[in-house]
């Protein structure tokens, strides 16, 4: 929609729980067609916010082996997976219980600062 729209400048920010503090690594630049090669599962960090939660020990264990496994589908992102980015923390997820997979839900940080 048209709201989400005016969002896209400033998802850099709002990904980071402390923007002020720090930021993406490696930065996305809008006007940087090569930052956009970069989104996604693409970078590190996002791909974390975009696994799946119930896989976020896998993740933190070896960040670059679950990123591979997001980029060729071996862990598959579908509706009935809700992303760590869903989830409180930081790292988002880091706090997701899997005997109660609702406590926390829709309560991230990005949820909170586009709501």
């Amino acid at each position: 929609s048209e709201d989400a729209s005016h969002l896209k400048p400033f998802i850099g920010n709002y990904m980071v729980a402390q923007p002020g503090v720090k930021g993406l690594e490696p930065p996305i630049f809008l006007e940087n067609k090569k930052s956009h090669a970069r989104m996604g599962v693409n970078h590190p960090q996002l791909a974390g916010m975009l696994c799946p939660v119930k896989c976020m020990n896998e993740y933190h264990a070896d960040p670059k082996k679950v990123q591979e496994k997001l980029q060729n589908s071996e862990i598959r992102m579908n509706a009935s997976a809700w992303p760590a980015l869903a989830y409180p923390g930081d790292p988002p997820g880091i706090e997701f219980d899997i005997d109660n997979i609702q406590e926390g839900l829709l309560r991230g940080h990005l949820l909170k600062c586009v709501y």
